[in-house]
């Protein structure tokens, strides 16, 4: 087959083009032809008979039609609404170059044109075939697409829909489970994962990280301390959302101890993308863990197993509130004698360096101590130290007491090199340099509430002494004096601080019992509601430095204090807590001792410019006074406000605002429980967004876990909408929810269930919501094991789910009957074909599976995590698509891939689209090394997305498939054991699939003659003609045949050929029709002469012959591949083979005069399977990248190999320059583009065997057979028919006998009366005995008639032409030409039918009459209808007895006596001659009676032709040598097309023996017979001839002196009729071997009557006038159209 294109668009289809050759094999004349546009070539037999009798058949039985086309199985693949029509092709190798650019131009090509039967879904799509189990295409600036990997760690993947890309990999000691994505302006900027890893690559992560389109890894300041289960990127804020079951931050962690317990966040954390920092929440995280994040508007809300937040006072932040320390008092110990250091007021608020007045020194070589003492109640929380360097000298250590009592206090303070926390109390390490070292106070409230001061004592030091540098002191709880002056330090460097103003006659009042001062108020009892009492007022401003909820306490002195209890009233306390709110309480202070009460608590807002919550005290109005008192007062000292818990009544789930730094939180938090709250202890593991398709189309939040409630009757799932909680249909699921997403209308829920809560529905840990029907249904039959992830997979679509979790089986449905398939851990729903689903190709039990929800906003990628040993983009066990959008695609339904053989080999080798027409459907059909789930060996089908066996197994490895009409041939290697056993693969297979069956073939064998080691590499398709090509390794062909490594099967004959005498030592390993030209890559050795890799097989000349250059290649041509020339296919064609002499792979080209070898680079442990050249213009730039619009791949002479604008795609196993390793190549501008990768499952790369697509089918001539149950069906009607004709001929016979008996019988009546009466002499007795007598010789003229009829032998057959017999009436046999002799097929007088024996018993006393005769003779011969009617027949007869009674009453009354009187009158009758060519006896007969009939020899004694004088004077010398037969015969050859003249031998034999037995009387009646059986027996025979033959015998064209009677064709000299023919001339001496040949001898001439065959053509050969002409077939390249040259006479002799 020649692989030719015709320009279309940019792009070139792939034809199929043939050239005429001979071989061997042999068909028939009447062999397989085609009506346009038809595919297979079907006999057309145009025989009147056969469509009379398939009538008369349907008509007397019935019979409906028994057959119909077949159609083949329409392919199918999941997950593609418009991608699965792949086009089918025959097998070849490497074509993925052209099939791209066939998929551009499909896209381009207007829709309109497809015909109905390329309408499918996979239009345009590409077959490639293989030894992988995964596939991708390489994205820009990767290293690789299809992956191996190690499965002792874990590898991180993003997946596209054609990619698979490396991330990171991580030690095998943790999981990601989480992920989430940020996209900057809709592109991918960077992908976050979380779960127990710790170690990325050579990085240290937390728990947590981000990784960039580069590979860059983001630590994320160390992550968090504990697991990570949830991620939630939001894109609007750039906020990734971190939830799990940690306690902080590791930064916050490890800062600062100031911080680090204000940086705890409780399980839940945010982190800025942007700005690569934690942000701190305004509380301080969860009390239990998070397991999903979900976004509905605005609002971000958190689930999981939490209840409350945690944000109380033990995560405050302890550097907020500085104590005013120069308000302290300050005395140091052991204060150093040097001037300017000794003053322990030198190190509080201090900005200069280490110097005199700066700093604070002890004395030399003893321990001292530096002490602060409260003038307030505080509670201290951190101390903050700077060290001395002075002259050497520093504090080393120190221990820290509370005063007054001297007591311990244990500190803790962070390791400078580990930066983990420590805990000291004797004594605490303080660094020598000049940085802050912070210890915080660990000892509880209790403890700290009642200390006032703290006693630093330095118990170790540097050089000559300790001392310090700066020192700062700060207390835990925000806190606000009414004395002013105790209101933060005057060095703190906060913007807003606590302050308070006073309005009124408040008095500052000191009691010596008191430990500080406060302000009194003192007013007259009867004054309390005067103006001037009311308006005193003192306005406390605290620093609230973050928002959240306070309790807020007030100290009161004690009345005893200052002996005022009588005096003391309620004091009103205002607070403005935010802009909306403000809370007033009345405060008794009749207490005795000193307190510290609550007075208020709730939500406050933290400090800022434009609002700060404020205390106003006031003297209360209504407050308790005592009646004796004469004046009232209020004291004022100073207010605490302590962080406490905001919310504990979460119950799972907390609503988070969008802007956690908003305005907004003045008027309340920025995190809120839901309006009305799940039951307590729920547990929710999922969320999700969604809608309900109702009246009410509002935002939903959906929520899963483990939760129930029976009142509103909801288990373990309910939405959240208008601010309630409702329950789904059927109560939920019955079981844990662990995973919800929402896609179009449907929620998809996956967890540990088995069906509703109502248990009206099973589910198996898997389902489907469907919101506008508010209704569940199941995925099939859901999974095996728990699911905990569903995520909508974004690079499969919008129309993809993914599923993962602990489960080894998903459920399906193959459309009957459940399946189970096997997964791990891994599935995909396919929400519009409602199915599992392929899935990209993940080795391995997979952690997570991530696709942003929000894909349709961004690009298309997947991400993965786990212990993998491969993984690619697609799943695909050895056979995949490439759509016309270039996307990769799977073809089999998921669960029924092809498998491992039961040895573990896999490979698909070979593949096509099996088409029988253009008309059938295509189906995909593969073959290899592998096993479908149905049994199937090595060969399969793609059946409704299934994998299925096809036909029957092939137990040796498939290397090539291909097919011709209903034919599918596979070869490959032989496996046979048992030569016995039929089922055993030979290496070569023919599969009828009309009939699904085997079309059994002789075998091909090896040199020794066995089975052993057969291999077929190649079978290519001849097109237009009934011929295959096998190539591979056999040397013989049905254990006779010698066909060394190439041989040609008729498929018709299923007969093998051998292709010329080739040199051939080893086997084919490919073959290619370029044009007429067979080209054929094997190892030709001729002689001494060089071995040659590839030669070629002209059919033209019916010769091999070389190729120019091929010399030059370097080792064996493994393929082969059609070239062009950027418009159409040229002569040329590309080279690809192994050099022997270091088995790499090299590239030549032929360019249609000699081979050449271009510049090409490539790895040498690489394999190519195919190469051909593709437009650039139909490479994406993503692939080839800008900018190169043309190759420059050149000759090593610098002459362009391929087309302008035109690149080499290259497939198979390739090791690219740049060190990448690919399955698929685009090779342009002298550099390597990777463009397809494939991997196998233990990790290694895979390679491309094939690639294929869809062409119209190559066209063969094919002898339509009809099916057995039609044959007997017509056999049965034609014996119906015959038997039908038999009985009615027999029946209008006896009729017409009876009538002309009984006209006989009266007029020899009235004869004999007639006689007597006129007195004429009466017949003797003796003469009436010998009439009586003619029954008698009558009967055995009869018998010896029609014992000559029944020798008359038939041998047709019903391939046979139109010309045919018609159907004996009296013996039932056919008819045939009596000129043919039966057994030696030569013309000859044959044998005549036996009517006149037959006429002659049936008249029995009948009288001469020439009258009757000639009336009988003047009635026309020829009939244009053979088919008589019953009525004209019966008009017939009656008319022919009206003649011969008046003829005989004529005769009686002209004559007397006649039949006794003159004997010799019926003696002397005169027999018509008989025109034969068979006797030369009769021929001269025929030239004495006729002179101007008689045939001269076909070559012409007179003739100026040299040539033709010779052959003349040779014909003249005798007889040739016998040929092959020339009758229609056994073996099917046809007739010449001409009528041949009917004989009379067995007439004249019946009226001799009439003559003999009765003497003259006798021999008038046998005469009379005679003449009536002749006069039927030509009429016969003229209604035999075909009408336009008839028509063309008129009386003016017939030769003089030839009579009509009979029908002018009965006479028609045969070697006439020859010359209609075309004249060859034999150019070599042809024996005919068997029946059916014709044999000649060079230089004689042949009529050929039938070239329709390109081989073996049909003839005649006219021997001489004294020789029977000779009709056969015989090859056609024996002959020529021109006469052989004069100086050929000597061999021509």
């Amino acid at each position: 087959m020649v692989r030719s294109r015709s320009r279309v668009g940019a792009w070139t289809r792939i034809e199929t083009t043939t050239a005429p050759a001979a071989s061997s094999s042999r068909m028939p004349s009447a062999y397989a032809r085609s009506a346009h546009g038809s595919h297979t070539r079907t006999a057309t037999w145009s025989c009147t008979w056969l469509r009379y009798v398939a009538v008369l058949a349907f008509v007397l039985l019935a019979t409906p039609s028994l057959a119909a086309e077949p159609t083949g199985s329409a392919l199918s693949a999941p997950l593609s609404g418009t991608n699965v029509d792949p086009t089918p092709v025959p097998e070849s190798n490497g074509e993925l170059g052209e099939l791209l650019g066939r998929i551009a131009e499909n896209n381009e090509e207007d829709s309109s044109e497809e015909s109905a039967s390329d309408s499918d879904d996979n239009e345009g799509s590409i077959g490639i075939v293989g030894a992988f189990n995964g596939v991708s295409s390489f994205s820009p600036g990767s290293n690789g697409a299809a992956l191996g990997l190690d499965s002792n760690s874990m590898s991180l993947l993003s997946l596209t829909e054609n990619s698979a890309t490396l991330l990171a990999a991580a030690s095998a000691s943790g999981q990601v489970t989480a992920a989430c994505t940020i996209y900057d302006s809709g592109s991918f900027k960077k992908v976050f994962m979380g779960g127990s890893i710790s170690m990325l690559n050579t990085t240290t992560v937390g728990y947590v990280f981000g990784v960039d389109a580069s590979g860059n890894i983001d630590s994320m300041l160390g992550g968090v301390n504990g697991p990570v289960n949830a991620l939630y990127c939001d894109n609007e804020t750039q906020l990734v959302y971190v939830g799990g079951n940690f306690t902080s931050t590791v930064n916050g962690l490890t800062s600062n101890v100031a911080t680090m317990r204000s940086t705890s966040t409780g399980s839940l954390a945010i982190y800025e993308a942007t700005g690569g920092a934690w942000r701190p929440f305004s509380f301080r995280g969860l009390n239990g863990p998070v397991f999903d994040f979900a976004k509905v508007s605005k609002n971000v809300y958190a689930v999981g197993a939490f209840t409350s937040t945690v944000d109380n006072a033990t995560h405050t932040a302890l550097n907020e509130q500085p104590m005013d320390l120069s308000a302290c008092t300050i005395t140091g110990g052991n204060n150093a004698e040097i001037q300017g250091f000794s003053d322990p007021h030198n190190i509080i608020c201090t900005q200069n360096a280490d110097s005199a007045g700066n700093t604070w020194l002890m004395r030399d070589k003893l321990p001292g101590y530096y002490r602060i003492d409260f003038p307030f109640k505080a509670t201290p929380s951190l101390l903050r130290l700077m060290n001395t360097l002075y002259e050497g000298r520093g504090t080393k250590a120190i221990r820290l007491e509370a005063a007054p009592n001297n007591q311990a206090l244990t500190m803790s303070y962070l390791d400078p090199e580990t930066h983990v926390e420590m805990f000291c109390t004797q004594s605490c390490p303080l660094p020598q340099d000049y940085n802050w070292h912070e210890f915080r106070f660990v000892d509880n409230a209790d403890v700290l509430a009642n200390i006032t001061g703290i006693i630093v004592n330095i118990v170790d030091w540097y050089g000559m002494g300790g001392g310090f540098n700066k020192i700062e002191l700060y207390q835990r709880d925000a806190s606000v004096h009414a004395i002013d002056e105790y209101n933060a330090s005057p060095c703190s460097s906060q913007a807003i601080r606590p302050s308070s103003q006073v309005s009124g006659n408040w008095k500052p009042t000191t009691a010596a019992s008191y430990h500080g001062s406060y302000l009194t108020f003192s007013v007259n009892s009867n004054d309390i509601a005067s103006a001037e009492a009311q308006s005193a007022t003192v306005t406390l401003v605290p620093f609230v430095p973050e928002s959240g909820f306070y309790q807020v306490y007030m100290s009161i002195p004690g009345c005893q204090n200052t002996n005022t209890c009588l005096q003391r009233t309620s004091a009103k306390v205002t607070w403005l807590m935010n802009g909306k709110r403000s809370v007033v309480t009345t405060v008794a202070q009749h207490n005795l001792n000193d307190e510290e009460i609550p007075v208020l608590s709730g939500y406050m807002p933290a400090s800022s410019m434009n609002f700060s919550s404020a205390i106003y005290v006031q003297l209360a109005n209504e407050g308790d006074v005592d009646p004796q008192a004469t004046s009232v007062e209020v004291v004022v000292d100073s207010f605490r406000l302590e962080r406490i818990t905001s919310y504990t009544d979460l119950n799972g789930v907390i609503e988070l605002y969008e802007d956690l730094n908003s305005d907004l939180q003045v008027n309340g938090p920025l995190y809120a429980p839901l309006k009305e709250g799940l039951p307590a202890s729920s547990a929710v593991y999922a969320a999700t967004h969604g809608t309900f398709n109702d009246t009410n189309p509002e935002d939903t939040l959906f929520l899963g876990g483990q939760f129930l409630d029976t009142d509103k009757n909801y288990y373990s799932i309910a939405c959240y909408r208008d601010e309630k909680i409702t329950a789904l249909a059927n109560a939920g699921v019955w079981g844990d929810v662990r995973a919800l997403t929402f896609i179009g209308s449907s929620l998809y829920a996956g967890g540990s269930f088995n069906g509703t809560a109502d248990f009206s529905l099973a589910l198996n840990n898997v389902g489907e919501y469907n919101t506008t029907d508010q209704r569940w249904y199941p995925l099939v039959g859901g999974t095996n094991g728990v699911v905990n992830g569903v995520v909508p997979y974004a690079p499969f679509g919008s129309r993809a789910v993914a599923f993962t979790g602990d489960f080894t089986v998903v459920n399906g449905d193959d459309g009957t009957s459940p399946v189970e398939i096997g997964v791990n851990g891994l599935a995909m729903w396919d929400t519009l074909a409602g199915g599992w689903t392929n899935t990209p190709y993940l080795e391995g039990k997979p952690s997570l599976v991530y696709s942003d929800a929000r894909s349709d906003d961004h690009d298309s990628v997947a991400f993965a995590a786990g212990n993998f040993n491969a993984a690619a983009a697609l799943k695909a066990n050895g056979a995949v698509l490439l759509t016309p959008s270039e996307n990769i695609q799977a073809i089999n339904m998921m669960g029924f891939d092809l498998q491992p053989s039961d040895s573990g080999s896999f490979v698909v080798n070979s593949g096509l689209w099996y088409a029988k027409n253009n008309g059938t459907t295509p189906m995909l059909v593969v073959g290899g090394q592998f096993r479908t789930l149905d049994g199937g060996i090595n060969i399969a089908k793609l059946d409704d997305g299934k994998w299925k066996r096809l036909v029957t197994d092939i137990n040796g490895e498939v290397l090539t498939i291909n097919n011709a009409a209903n034919l599918l041939f596979v070869g490959g290697v032989a496996n046979v054991t048992d030569t016995s056993d039929q089922k055993a693969f030979k290496g070569l297979k023919v599969l009828d699939m009309d009939r699904d069956r085997v079309f059994e073939t002789p075998s091909l064998k090896s040199s020794e003659g066995d089975l052993v080691g057969v291999r077929v590499n190649k079978v290519a398709i001849r097109a237009d003609t009934s011929m295959v090509v096998v190539g591979g390794n056999f040397t013989l062909a049905g254990g006779m045949l010698s066909c060394p490594y190439i041989c040609t099967l008729d498929i018709n004959e299923a007969q093998w050929s051998p292709l010329g005498s080739n040199t051939l030592i080893d086997q084919v390993t490919d073959l290619l029709f370029v044009r007429d030209r067979l080209i054929v890559a094997g190892t030709f050795k001729n002689g001494t002469e060089p071995t040659k890799y590839l030669r070629e097989f002209d059919f033209g000349l019916n010769a091999w012959a070389d190729i120019d250059g091929a010399d030059k290649l370097p080792g064996p041509v493994t393929v082969l591949t059609a070239a062009s020339d950027g418009q159409e296919t040229t002569d040329g064609f590309y080279i690809t083979g192994v050099s022997m002499k270091d088995a790499s792979p090299y590239f030549y080209k032929y360019d249609g005069s000699t081979v050449t070898a271009p510049k090409f680079t490539i790895g040498s442990q690489s394999t190519i399977n195919g190469i051909l050249e593709v437009p650039r213009s139909r490479i994406p730039d993503s692939v080839l990248g800008t900018g190169n619009s043309s190759s420059s791949l050149t000759r090593r002479d610098s002459e362009p190999v391929i087309p302008d604008n035109y690149v080499l795609a290259v497939s198979g196993d390739l090791y690219l320059p740049s060190g990448l390793r690919a399955s698929n190549a685009f090779f342009y501008n002298d550099k390597w583009a990777p463009f397809l990768s494939t991997i196998q499952d233990n990790g290694s790369p895979g390679y491309i065997s094939s690639v294929f697509f869809e062409i119209p089918p190559t066209n063969v001539y094919q002898r339509h057979r009809l099916s057995v149950a039609l044959v007997i069906i017509i056999a049965i009607a034609i014996a119906l028919g015959i038997t039908f004709l038999i009985v009615l001929v027999g029946l209008v016979y006896i009729y017409l006998r009876n009538r002309r008996e009984a006209a006989a019988t009266a007029s020899a009546a009235s004869a004999a009366l007639a006689a007597t009466t006129a007195g004429t002499t009466k017949v003797p007795l003796g003469a009436t005995a010998t009439m009586l007598g003619t029954g008698a010789a009558a009967a055995a003229a009869t018998a010896a008639g029609t014992r000559n009829l029944q020798s008359d032998g038939f041998r047709g057959t019903a391939g046979a032409r139109e010309t045919w017999g018609n159907v004996n009436a009296v013996t039932g046999e056919p008819v045939s030409f009596d000129n043919i002799a039966p057994s030696t097929g030569r013309l000859n007088s044959g044998t005549p039918v036996g009517l006149a024996g037959l006429a002659a018993a049936g008249r029995k006393a009948a009288v001469s009459s020439d009258t009757y005769v000639q009336q009988d003779m003047d009635k026309k011969a020829n009939y244009d209808d053979t088919n008589e009617s019953l009525d004209s027949i019966f008009k017939s007869a009656a008319a022919e007895a009206e003649a011969e009674a008046e003829s005989e009453a004529r005769e009686r009354a002209t004559s007397t006596g006649s039949m006794g009187s003159d004997p010799g009158a019926v003696g002397a009758y005169a027999m018509p001659t008989p025109r034969h060519y068979t006797s030369q006896q009769h021929d001269a007969r025929d030239r004495s009676e006729s002179p101007d009939h008689s045939r001269t020899s076909m070559y012409r004694t007179d003739s100026t032709n040299p040539f033709e004088q010779r052959m003349a004077l040779r014909e003249s010398q005798g007889a040739f040598p016998p040929a092959g037969p020339f009758a229609d015969g056994d073996d099917g050859v046809g007739h010449i097309p001409m009528p041949s003249p009917r004989h009379m031998h067995s007439e004249h034999a019946a009226a001799a023996a009439l003559a003999s037995a009765s003497g003259a009387a006798a021999a008038g009646l046998g005469a009379m017979a005679a003449k009536d059986a002749r006069r039927r027996s030509e009429s016969a025979s003229t209604r035999n001839t075909d009408a336009d033959y008839s028509a063309s015998q008129s009386p003016s064209s017939r030769p003089s002196g030839e009579s009509s009677v009979g029908g002018s064709s009965a006479h028609l000299p045969i070697r006439d009729s020859l010359k209609q023919y075309p004249v060859f001339y034999a150019k070599f001496t042809f024996s005919s071997r068997e029946t059916g040949e014709l044999g000649f001898r060079a230089g004689e001439r042949v009529f050929v009557i039938d070239q329709s065959d390109e081989i073996w053509w049909m003839g005649i050969v006219d021997h001489g006038s004294d020789q029977p002409l000779e009709q056969g077939v015989f090859p056609a390249t024996y002959v020529s159209s021109e006469p052989p040259k004069s100086n050929d006479w000597s061999e021509l002799m």
